[in-house]
C-alpha cells in the first residue's frame, strides 16, 4: 500500500475541493447582491402596478374632457331584419321610419343550353360592366371552358366572374358582376363569323336591340330624305352653274355699256379698240338698276299713299319655264332673268332624273333576270357604269344602308344570345315616407347625417316600416363613469396593499413607508372634493351626482342621484367633465404629475433602474473575481498534486532498491 505525505495520494477531486474554496468566498456577497436585486425588482414592479391603475383613470378622463363620451349616439331598430344603423357623433337625436323597398344586387346573365362539344372561335368577346369595359380573344376550336378562364383569368378584367352550370339538359354560361348595384350592368358583343356558337354568347338587351335597329332604319331613312346628301351635292352643283352664269350677265352687262358709251362719245375708243374705264364705268352706271327709295327724291317709310299710288315697278319677264322653276331656285330674286333659270337644275329635278336612273337599273336586272344572258349583278354594274360619279357614291351607300338594316333586322328577328336571370340594382329605401334614398350596395352611407342604414330585407306589403331611434349614449356614459369609480377603488385598495402591513403575517408591502403613495392618494382625493368653478350650478363637484367617499376611503355611487343627472342634465355633463378646467382636465394634471416623464412615481422608477445596473455592474465584478480565485486555487492544488506525485514515485524507487 502506497501513502502520500498527510494521507494525498494520486486520486484526490481537485475540483471539488476548489470549488468548495470559492463558494465558501462567494456566498455572503452574492447574497448581498440577490437581496438587493429582489428588492428593486420588487420596488419596481410595486411602482409599475400603480402607475399603470393611474393611467387607467387618466385615459378615462381624457376621453371624458373630449367629450367623446358624451358625443356618442345609441341607435336602437324596430326590426334587425330590415335594417340597422350605426351613428357617429354628428348624428341628431330623433325617430325615423324605414321602408326598405329593394335590396341591391348584382347583375347576372345566363345563356340558353349549349352543346358540350360546341368549338368556339376564332372571335373575341367584348365584356363591360357599367363604364368598365375589357376584351378577350377566342381562338379557333375553344371549349366553353377556355371562354370561362380567359374571362376570369384576364388581367384586364373589370368586375365580372363566369362559370359553367350543368343543367340537365347541357351547360350554361353564367356571367355575374361582382358588384352589386345598376351603375355595374352587364353587356357582352360578339365578333365571330355567321354560325359561330360565340354569337349566342353576347347579351344585349331588348332595349339595345331596338336602338340598334332605329340607328340602322334612321341611316337609311337620311339617305332617301327630302333632301339627300346627294341632292345637296348635286345643288351645290347647280350653285355652281347659278354662279357662272351670273358672270355671263356681268360680261353682258360690261358689253353693252360698252356700245352705250361708243354711242354717248364716238371718240370714247382708245387705239386697240379698247374703251377708258371711266367710260365705261360711267355707262355700266347708267344701265345699272337702282331701287325706288334708292332713286326717288325725299323717300322715307312714312311716305304718302300719294307717291305710292303713283309709282309702278316694271314686272319681271319671265318664261313659263323660270316660273315654273321659282320655288325650287335657292336664293331666288325678282331680278333673276329667265335665261337664268333655264340653265338651273333643282334638287327635285335632280332627284327625279335619279329615280328613272334607279329605275332603269331595276328593269335591267329583271331582264336579266327574265332572259339569263347575263347576272342581275352585272346587269346593275353596266347601269351604273352609267352614272356619274357622285350618283354611283351615293347609290353605293344607298346599298350599305339597307345591307345594315337588313342585318340589324334580322339579329332583333333572331337573337340567340344570353338572358338576364337577375337584374342588378340599388337599394331603395324610403325615409319617413317622403325621402328616397338609394345606394349601389346594401349600406347607405350618410343616410341622415352623422347616421349609416344597413339594409337586409325588404319591407313586407301592408306592415308598418321599420323604425330606428338615434339616442344620446346614458348608458355608456352611465358605464364610464363606473368605471373610473372601479379604477380609483382599484388603485386605492393596490396603493394600501403596496405601503401596508399585512396584519395576519406582519409582513410589509414593498413601498411600506412611501410618501409617494401617499402623496398620489392625497392629490386625487383633493381634486374629488374640489368644485368646477365653469361647470353649471347643479353640477359643480362629483357629490352632486352621488359619487362620495367611504369610511374606509373608497368611493362610491348613489345610482339615484347620478341617473337624475343623466336623464336631466345629459347636456351639461360635458361642461363639468369636459374642456381644459374641467373635472377630467384637473384629474389628469393630478396624474401626469406622479406618472409623467418627470413625474414622481417614474422619477422614482427611473432611480431604482439606475441602482439596478449598478447592481449588475457589482454581480459582473463579483463573477470576475470568483473566476479569477478559482484558476489561481486550481492551480495551486494541482502543482501540489504533481509535487506529491513524484514524491510517491521516489520512495517507491527506494523501497524497491532496499527490497
Amino acid at each position: 500500500m502506497s501513502l502520500g505525505p498527510m494521507g494525498m495520494n494520486s486520486g484526490m477531486d481537485i475540483n471539488s475541493m476548489v470549488s468548495k474554496i470559492v463558494n465558501a468566498e462567494r456566498m455572503p456577497k452574492q447574497q448581498r447582491i440577490d437581496n438587493e436585486q429582489a428588492k428593486i425588482d420588487t420596488s419596481i414592479s410595486a411602482y409599475g402596478r400603480l402607475r399603470e391603475s393611474l393611467d387607467t383613470m387618466k385615459t378615462l378622463m381624457n376621453e371624458f374632457r373630449r367629450e367623446q363620451a358624451f358625443a356618442a349616439r345609441t341607435v336602437e331598430t324596430s326590426d334587425d331584419k330590415v335594417v340597422s344603423a350605426t351613428a357617429s357623433t354628428e348624428a341628431i337625436a330623433g325617430r325615423y321610419a324605414i321602408d326598405v323597398l329593394q335590396l341591391a344586387q348584382s347583375h347576372k346573365v345566363a345563356s340558353d343550353v349549349l352543346d358540350k362539344d360546341a368549338k368556339y372561335g376564332p372571335g373575341k368577346l367584348q365584356i363591360s360592366a357599367g363604364r368598365d369595359s375589357f376584351s378577350i380573344d377566342i381562338q379557333q376550336n375553344s371549349k366553353l371552358v377556355d371562354i370561362v378562364r380567359g374571362i376570369n383569368d384576364s388581367k384586364e378584367n373589370v368586375g365580372v366572374r363566369a362559370s359553367i352550370i350543368n343543367d340537365t339538359n347541357g351547360p350554361r354560361l353564367i356571367v355575374a358582376s361582382n358588384r352589386s348595384g345598376a351603375e355595374h350592368t352587364i353587356k357582352m358583343s360578339a365578333e365571330a363569323q355567321v354560325g359561330d356558337p360565340l354569337n349566342k354568347l353576347e347579351y344585349k338587351t331588348l332595349e339595345d336591340r331596338v336602338k340598334d335597329l332605329e340607328a340602322a332604319r334612321a341611316a337609311a331613312q337620311e339617305l332617301i330624305s327630302p333632301l339627300t346628301p346627294m341632292e345637296i351635292k348635286l345643288a351645290q352643283k347647280v350653285a355652281d352653274q347659278i354662279s357662272d352664269a351670273a358672270k355671263q350677265v356681268d360680261l353682258e352687262v360690261a358689253e353693252e355699256a360698252k356700245r352705250a358709251a361708243l354711242e354717248a362719245d364716238p371718240n370714247a375708243e382708245k387705239a386697240g379698240n379698247e374703251l377708258s374705264e371711266s367710260a365705261i364705268a360711267a355707262a355700266a352706271e347708267s344701265k345699272k338698276y337702282v331701287k325706288p327709295q334708292d332713286r326717288i327724291p325725299g323717300w322715307t317709310e312714312t311716305a304718302s299713299g300719294t307717291l305710292l299710288d303713283s309709282y309702278w315697278e316694271p314686272e319681271d319677264e319671265l318664261d313659263a319655264k323660270a316660273l315654273g322653276k321659282k320655288d325650287d331656285v335657292p336664293g331666288w330674286s325678282n331680278s333673276a332673268s329667265g335665261t337664268l333659270t333655264d340653265s338651273y337644275v333643282t334638287p327635285k329635278e335632280a332627284k327625279q332624273e335619279l329615280e328613272r336612273k334607279l329605275a332603269a337599273e331595276e328593269a335591267a336586272i329583271q331582264r336579266a333576270l327574265a332572259t339569263g344572258e347575263i347576272t342581275p349583278e352585272q346587269a346593275k354594274q353596266m347601269e351604273r357604269a352609267k352614272l356619274t360619279p357622285e350618283e354611283r357614291a351615293y347609290l353605293e351607300k344607298v346599298d350599305q344602308a339597307n345591307l345594315d338594316l337588313e342585318a340589324a333586322q334580322n339579329a332583333f328577328d333572331t337573337y340567340q344570345g344570353m338572358t338576364e336571370v337577375q337584374a342588378g340594382q340599388d337599394s331603395q329605401v324610403m325615409l319617413d315616407g317622403v325621402a328616397m334614398l338609394s345606394s349601389h350596395n346594401n349600406v347607405i352611407e350618410n343616410a341622415i347625417d352623422g347616421v349609416d342604414l344597413t339594409v337586409k330585407g325588404k319591407t313586407d306589403p301592408g306592415t308598418r316600416p321599420a323604425e330606428i331611434g338615434i339616442e344620446y349614449d346614458r348608458p355608456g356614459v352611465r358605464e364610464d363613469i363606473e368605471t373610473f369609480v372601479a379604477a380609483y377603488n382599484q388603485f386605492y385598495q393596490l396603493s394600501k396593499e403596496l405601503s401596508g402591513v399585512d396584519p395576519r403575517t406582519g409582513q410589509a408591502g414593498p413601498l411600506a413607508g412611501d410618501s409617494i403613495v401617499r402623496s398620489a392618494d392625497q392629490r386625487l382625493k383633493s381634486v374629488f372634493s374640489s368644485s368646477i368653478e365653469n361647470a353649471p350650478e347643479d353640477v359643480k363637484s362629483l357629490t352632486e351626482f352621488g359619487i362620495t367617499t367611504t369610511r374606509q376611503g373608497t368611493l362610491e355611487i348613489n345610482y339615484t342621484m347620478l341617473d337624475r343627472q343623466l336623464n336631466n342634465n345629459f347636456n351639461k355633463l360635458a361642461d363639468f367633465f369636459g374642456g381644459n378646467n374641467g373635472f377630467a382636465k384637473k384629474v389628469e394634471d393630478a396624474i401626469q404629475s406622479m406618472t409623467g416623464v418627470t413625474g414622481s412615481i417614474r422619477t422614482r422608477e427611473q432611480s431604482l433602474t439606475e441602482r439596478n445596473y449598478r447592481i449588475q455592474d457589482d454581480q459582473v465584478a463579483l463573477d470576475r473575481r470568483m473566476d479569477t480565485l478559482e484558476k489561481r486555487t486550481h492551480a495551486k492544488f494541482s502543482a501540489m498534486q504533481d509535487a506529491t506525485g513524484k514524491m510517491q514515485s521516489q520512495l517507491a524507487g527506494m523501497m524497491s532498491a532496499l527490497g
